[in-house]
């Protein structure tokens, strides 16, 4: 038997079974957007794992120690130079003074350290020239002009960085210092008295990087006694020092009093000028002690502060 569209029992079947037949294709994609949805964050899970994966084996061959740091170590000496002027005048002070340098580590590679070491080159300095204070004393008319550095037998001696640590029995000052004759001004005098200890230099020095505004210290400086304080001792690290390469290190020193001003046996000078008005000047030995020459000089020098340690060369950049 036919079926009748135009029948209306079966116009309402058929137009059930379309709504019935929208509502499957509705849930139907439905469901697709979802799992559409959950394959998308599958996918970024799995993204993920993997980048977490990947960071989990950088971290297990990331370089924890500097032993770690590939590359060729050699031996590196990193010097810091000061130069501290001779006083030219007794009422100038160079206490309190704070002197800096700066050194840049280079490109070719990091630098360790393992050692501070310090020392200061003595140098001295002419307090000009003046006129005798009597009649019978003609003064030091050629000596060179006041601030000049001159050659005794003080110049070019390495002292200690600290006065707790000067084996040096020092050098006479006293009664008939700077050219008066006097009868207590003479070579047993020179001998006996033991009061001035020339050229030793006291500071507190800071170290910093400058490229990571870090402190090797705390807000309180170290004492230059702790370098070469005791029978030449450096100051070892308790742990080798780390700098990256391209930081640049700030060695800060502070004098803690002045350096001062020493008496010498100005006969023994090889400047070559005339002193006084006797030519060659008079040896304090081979002449009467009471017309010795003598004169006084002002101390300066150059402090010189090393970090030592090796530089890893042909390092993977950066090196941590």
């Amino acid at each position: 038997m036919p079926i009748d569209p135009n029948d209306p029992e079966v116009a309402a079947y058929l137009r059930r079974m379309a709504t019935k037949q929208q509502r499957v294709e509705a849930q139907m994609e439905a469901l697709n957007e979802r799992y559409q949805r959950m394959a998308a964050a599958a996918e970024d899970d799995k993204i993920e794992l993997r980048r977490l994966g990947q960071a989990l084996k950088k971290a297990a061959s990331r370089i924890r120690y500097i032993e770690d740091i590939p590359g060729k170590r050699v031996p590196y000496f990193l010097g810091f130079q000061i130069n501290i002027p001779g006083q030219s005048n007794p009422t100038v002070s160079l206490a309190g003074s704070r002197l800096s340098d700066t050194k840049q580590i280079s490109q070719d590679g990091p630098f360790v350290a393992t050692t501070y070491l310090s020392a200061f080159l003595l140098r001295t300095f002419s307090l000009g020239k003046y006129e005798g204070s009597t009649e019978n004393s003609v003064g030091r008319p050629n000596d060179p002009e006041m601030g000049s550095e001159v050659n005794t037998p003080l110049s070019g001696r390495f002292r200690p960085v600290s006065s707790s640590a000067d084996p040096f029995s020092g050098a006479y000052i006293g009664p008939g210092i700077g050219g008066i004759p006097t009868a207590a001004a003479n070579v047993a005098a020179a001998q006996a008295v033991q009061t001035f200890r020339p050229g030793i230099i006291d500071f507190l020095f800071e170290i910093a990087d400058e490229g990571v505004d870090r402190l090797r210290q705390n807000q309180i400086p170290i004492p230059s006694r702790y370098l070469f304080s005791e029978f030449d001792r450096p100051l070892y690290l308790p742990v080798s020092d780390f700098f990256e390469r391209g930081s640049a290190i700030r060695f800060a020193a502070t004098l803690t009093r002045d350096i001062g001003f020493a008496e010498i046996n100005y006969a023994s000078l090889p400047n070559g000028f005339q002193e006084g008005g006797v030519s060659p000047p008079p040896d304090p030995i081979a002449n009467d002690p009471t017309e010795s020459g003598r004169m006084i000089v002002a101390l300066g020098g150059t402090l010189y502060f090393t970090m030592l340690g090796y530089k890893i060369l042909q390092a993977q950049s950066p090196a941590v």
